[in-house]
């Protein structure tokens, strides 16, 4: 049986927003019935539950990162509106979590430490048949070695999760969604609290999430809702209109996390703006100069796509078409990014494949830096991130993807004047036809790849280690997702090894970038070379994780930057 390794899902979530009967019955999901499931269906399916316990117990799942984050305002601001008639009452969730922060009477600090009391409840059952879920904490493996680690995580049939927070919101300590302009200006402590606590333990957080949180900006965020899901949730917090990068209180909650002297939390890079992710790359690198230890500390993507292009290509050769327009609350920017073909098929009527360009997914430098941090990245498994649109003809492309909007102050920075966050300017760098579930599998392979070939071109490999060793799923399930067809849930990542056997060397093939680079090996008569194949989609489902859960029990010790294999090189975001 192949284990399978999620670096970023959520367990409890549904089950925390849900009627409160079934709040802790752990073997219900969070299913919609009738209007609300022809709703759920039209945008998606994001509604009912992907990976409860229930689905979890069901599955392959063995190993993984079980992300908390309370509702934000924007999301709860219209729920399923559409022809300004509400449908929201359709739904079986609990009208008071959503209400309370509607009305501005909760706290994100209050409601996640809801969440986290919620989780430690659950621990006594949830550890037990037919559960058998162990939550990790670093302190239960003092002492111990990677290789012990490794064994002890895959002994027996526990279920192993760590835990993950999903946006510096859940750090705020000011009524949510004020209209006083109450500020929250000591989000570290309450980081501080966190790490304090003894019976949880956090990997990683996002600095920022899916909106703006005007009581407290850590940095730019990357807009992630688009049209169809602003079907299921309506809100201008979803856009971003100001910012430039990391604030100052901001980078007061990075170094509370990076540098706590036993309990440090990882800064996931997933949601940031593009301009706030580079400035977090320098920033990181300096604390580095400032405290050695955060060298050794990996910078991570929990789930994500990839834009198949180079921020030097994006924005030097203008690869977008920007709308500048004036606005009460000031200047707004929408970038249409150019539709990005990544792939084909040998479907004649529906054969091409693209990306999601935008800038909330990674661009290639960003690849090649996390790799060389000996940092992960989780690949999602939401449609709309990996670049599905159209369901009937997909390959009916216009020049130019769906608009996004971005900061104008990051516009005018990154995009007008090409400076870098601390710097002048850039550096210069850088026989099938298959189903609708087939296409999105495609796509998940064809993201796969492009990590892969593009970590051989760019970095030297000690031996041993490649760029292989750097990619996992990220799936999101229960984070009101998409998911890809034909892995609605957590029960059919089962299936992904056999998908993986097939399609794998078909993206290889159909791959459109680095023609001179492989991902995969093949014998002298053009055939895959089998076991290689095995090795590194078990490496993508589980090894990789089972190797990066072992680096955070060890504290990322000494010896879990040994097992690294880091290239020596300089990387080439700045």
């Amino acid at each position: 049986m192949q284990k399978i390794f999620d670096f970023h899902f959520h367990l409890l979530f549904k089950h925390y927003i849900a009627d409160p009967k079934l709040k802790l019955d752990f073997s219900k999901n969070f299913n919609t019935t009738g209007v609300a499931k022809v709703l759920n269906d039209l945008v998606g399916g994001s509604f009912d539950s992907q990976s409860s316990p229930a689905q979890v117990k069901e599955s392959q799942l063995y190993l993984g990162v079980v992300s908390l984050s309370s509702i934000e305002y924007a999301f709860a601001e219209r729920i399923l509106h559409i022809c300004d008639k509400d449908f929201s009452f359709v739904l079986p969730i609990n009208d008071r979590i959503f209400n309370r922060i509607k009305s501005h009477q909760t706290t994100y600090w209050q409601d996640f430490l809801e969440l986290v009391d919620q989780h430690q409840k659950s621990f006594d059952k949830l550890s037990k048949e037919p559960y058998n879920i162990q939550f990790l904490k670093r302190k239960d493996f003092k002492g111990k070695g990677i290789h012990e680690i490794e064994a002890l995580l895959t002994k027996g049939n526990k279920r192993r999760f760590t835990l993950a927070i999903e946006g510096g919101h859940n750090l705020s300590d000011v009524p949510a969604g004020n209209e006083e302009c109450i500020l929250s200006a000591y989000p570290h402590h309450q980081m501080k609290t966190l790490q304090e606590m003894d019976d949880v333990d956090f990997m990683a957080i996002n600095l920022c999430h899916l909106s703006d949180i005007p009581e407290q900006r850590l940095g730019g965020f990357a807009q992630g809702v688009n049209k169809l899901s602003q079907i299921a949730f309506r809100s201008d917090h979803f856009l971003p209109t100001v910012g430039l990068g990391l604030t100052e209180i901001g980078k007061k909650l990075i170094r509370q996390c990076l540098l706590h002297p036993s309990r440090s939390v990882l800064i996931d890079v997933k949601h940031m703006s593009l301009y706030t992710r580079l400035e977090y790359y320098r920033f990181k690198d300096q604390l580095a100069d400032e405290a050695p230890m955060v060298d050794r500390l990996p910078i991570l993507s929990s789930h994500t796509g990839f834009t198949f292009t180079s921020i030097d290509d994006y924005l030097n050769r203008q690869t977008y078409r920007a709308d500048v327009s004036e606005t009460v609350a000031g200047k707004t920017v929408t970038i249409a990014p150019e539709n990005r073909k990544i792939g084909r098929t040998n479907d004649k009527l529906n054969k091409g494949l693209y990306a999601n360009p935008w800038t909330i997914n990674l661009f290639d430098e960003e690849i090649i830096e996390i790799m060389a941090s000996g940092g992960m990245m989780g690949i999602s498994l939401d449609q709309r991130i990996l670049g599905a649109s159209n369901p009937a003809f997909d390959s009916i492309r216009d020049k130019y993807y769906e608009k996004e909007q971005v900061s104008y102050h990051e516009f005018k920075k990154l995009y007008k004047e090409g400076k870098l966050p601390g710097e002048e300017g850039f550096f210069d760098t850088l026989n099938l036809i298959p189903s609708k579930e087939e296409r999105h599998v495609m796509l998940l392979c064809l993201h796969i790849v492009h990590a892969v070939k593009l970590g051989y071109e760019k970095l030297p490999w000690l031996e041993e280690s490649s760029p292989w060793d750097h990619i996992c799923i990220g799936s999101d399930f229960d984070g009101l997702i998409n998911p890809i067809n034909g892995f609605e849930d957590v029960t059919k990542l089962g299936d992904l090894s056999s998908s993986l056997q097939k399609y794998l060397p078909l993206a290889d093939k159909y791959h459109l970038f680095f023609h001179s680079v492989k991902a995969l090996k093949y014998h002298e008569n053009g055939t895959v070379d089998q076991q290689f194949l095995e090795e590194v989609i078990d490496k993508f489902l589980f090894s990789n994780g089972l190797r990066f859960t072992a680096r955070f029990l060890s504290n990322w010790s000494d010896e879990a930057l040994e097992k690294v294999n880091k290239a020596n090189t300089t990387t080439t975001v700045g």
